[in-house]
């Protein structure tokens, strides 16, 4: 057994015990090529932490997105949510499936959902932004609009 799966090994069991580190996290991150999906259970723990640290290192190297995703759409903390967003906005294919987080009373959770889908190219969904009551919003999401049109000539 290589590096890769031991670090993933040692992950799961401190996941499983509660006793996982950024330590835990820093070594399947450092890893080139290693199967991250043993993990993906845990984005469902009871243990806010662990479903964080499972979030970041799914997203990070790759792992099943679907499952990632699936987290999102019923996760009800903000902060766990927060870091399931920043790792969604990584794969193109999942984040349309949250586009109404833009119309979160949360404010934070907007923006970092429209963080996810400028980084993700999904602009189109940042189009019902136009109108939010938040000037700020409105503000940035046409800068954004402005920036992928000056891209794209």
């Amino acid at each position: 057994m290589g590096f890769p799966e031991r670090a993933v090994e040692a992950c799961y069991k401190a996941m499983e015990s509660g006793t996982v580190t950024g330590r835990h996290v820093q070594d399947v991150l450092r890893c080139k090529v290693v199967d991250v999906a043993p993990l993906a259970p845990f984005l469902r723990s009871d243990d806010s932490m662990v479903r964080t640290m499972a979030a970041k290192i799914i997203g990070e190297k790759g792992g099943p997105s679907d499952a990632l995703l699936d987290a999102a759409l019923h996760e009800e903390e903000t902060q766990v949510l927060v870091e399931m967003l920043k790792q969604l906005g990584k794969h193109r294919d999942a984040v349309g499936s949250l586009a109404n987080l833009i119309n979160s009373e949360d404010v934070l959770i907007r923006d970092v959902a429209v963080d996810m889908f400028r980084r993700a190219g999904k602009q189109e969904f940042l189009f019902p932004m136009i109108f939010d009551k938040d000037d700020k919003v409105v503000e940035r999401v046409k800068r954004y609009l402005n920036e992928q049109e000056g891209q794209s000539r």
